[in-house]
C-alpha cells in the first residue's frame, strides 16, 4: 500500500500540473425521462455537463424531440449535454442470429451480443451514434456503456467468445471438432481482440468520417478486459476523440485513478480525458467536497452518480438512489464542490 501511495502522490502532482490549463468537467449522470427544468438546477449548482442515460433502444421521434430539447436548454444555460446508451439493447439484439450471444466456459448469455458480431456493432454503435448526432442541435460529446445489465455477469471479462461462429472463424472450419481431436484454443483472446480491433477500426473510422471532432466517450474504457482494450486501441487508429468516464472513484473517491490513467496511456489514449465518478449514496453530504477535489488532483474532472437522487421525492427512492442525507445538504455540498478552481 505505501508503494502505491506514493506513486499516486506523484502522479497526482504531473496530472494536475497538466490539467491545470482546463477547469475540470463537472458533470451530472442522469435519465432521459427527468423533466427539462433538471438542467436549471444543475446550472444553479455549478455543473456544465450533462450526461444523459437514455434508456430505450431507439431513439424514435418522441425521444429526438425530447433530445433536441436538452440540447436547446443546454445550450442556452452553458451545459454541454452527452447523451449515453447500453451496448446491450434487447431490440437490436432480437435481430441477430441466436448463436450470436456471448458464450464462455459455464455457458451461453442468451442477452448478451457476441462481442465478434460486426453486424451487432454497426447497430449498437455506429447507428445509434448517428440517431444522437442528428436528434440533437449542437452535440459534440457522445458515450457508450459496455456493462452488461442483463446477464450473468457484468462485463465481457470470462475471456474469449466460444459461440459457434467465434470458433469456426477461429479453426479455420465449420464444425467445433476435427477427426484427430477437438482443436486447441490456447490463442482464442489474443485472436479475438486483434480481430475486434480491427472491425471496431473500421467502424469508427466511418464514424469520425461521418461526425468529424465528435467525442465518443465510453464508460470505463481503462477495463481489463479484451473488449474495452480494442476498443480503446481501435478509437486511438481511427482517431476519433474520446473519454473515459471511470466507475473507479465511485466509493473511493480519486486514490484509485492513476492505475486507470496508467492503463489508458498504455491502450494509446494519453490524451484522452479521465472523468472519474463519485457515488452520492456513497458519501455523506459533509465529504463530497473533499472526494471531488481528490478526483480532480488527478483525473480531469468527475461525474456524479446520481442527481436522478436530487430530483424524485426521497420517499420513492430505494437501492442504489438512497442518499444518507438531505437533498438541501447534497446540492449545498455540490455548489461548494463546483465552484472550486
Amino acid at each position: 500500500m505505501r508503494r502505491h501511495h506514493v506513486v499516486a502522490v506523484v502522479l497526482s502532482g504531473v496530472l494536475w500540473v497538466s490539467a491545470a490549463a482546463a477547469a475540470p468537467v463537472r458533470a451530472a449522470y442522469f435519465y432521459n425521462y427527468m423533466r427539462m427544468g433538471h438542467l436549471d438546477s444543475l446550472r444553479a449548482h455549478g455543473f456544465d455537463r450533462a450526461v444523459i442515460h437514455w434508456i430505450p433502444d431507439s431513439l424514435g421521434v418522441q425521444g429526438a424531440l425530447d433530445l433536441d430539447r436538452y440540447a436547446s436548454r443546454g445550450l442556452a444555460l452553458g451545459i454541454g449535454i452527452t447523451p449515453q446508451w447500453s451496448f446491450q439493447s434487447p431490440a437490436r439484439l432480437a435481430s441477430r442470429p441466436w448463436a450470436r450471444r456471448y458464450t464462455w466456459r459455464a455457458g451461453r448469455e442468451p442477452d448478451v451480443p457476441c462481442p465478434n458480431d460486426s453486424l451487432y456493432w454497426r447497430s449498437a454503435l455506429l447507428d445509434r451514434a448517428d440517431e444522437f448526432l442528428t436528434g440533437g442541435r449542437g452535440i459534440a460529446r457522445i458515450a457508450i456503456d459496455l456493462e452488461l445489465y442483463r446477464a450473468g455477469r457484468h462485463q465481457y471479462d470470462a475471456g474469449p467468445c466460444r459461440c459457434p461462429s467465434c470458433l469456426a472463424a477461429y479453426t479455420g472450419r465449420r464444425g467445433l471438432a476435427a477427426k484427430r481431436g477437438a482443436p486447441s484454443l490456447a490463442g482464442l483472446l489474443g485472436w479475438q481482440e486483434a480481430r475486434l480491433e480491427r472491425t471496431l477500426t473500421g467502424i469508427l473510422s466511418e464514424f469520425r468520417a461521418r461526425h468529424p471532432g465528435v467525442e465518443l466517450g465510453v464508460f470505463d474504457l481503462d477495463r481489463e478486459t479484451f473488449v474495452h482494450r480494442a476498443l480503446a486501441r481501435a478509437l486511438a487508429r481511427a482517431g476519433v476523440p474520446t473519454a473515459d468516464y471511470c466507475e473507479l472513484s465511485y466509493s473511493t473517491s480519486g486514490a484509485d485513478l492513476v492505475a486507470a490513467r496508467g492503463r489508458l496511456d498504455t491502450l494509446g489514449q494519453k490524451s484522452a480525458p479521465l472523468i472519474g465518478g463519485l457515488w452520492l449514496k456513497r458519501f455523506a453530504p459533509g465529504d463530497v467536497p473533499a472526494a471531488l477535489r481528490s478526483i480532480t488532483a488527478v483525473a480531469d474532472g468527475y461525474f456524479i452518480f446520481t442527481t436522478f437522487s436530487l430530483w424524485l421525492d426521497p420517499a420513492q427512492l430505494h437501492g442504489p438512489y438512497t442518499l444518507p442525507g438531505s437533498r438541501a445538504d447534497y446540492w449545498a455540498a455540490l455548489r461548494e464542490a463546483n465552484r472550486e478552481p
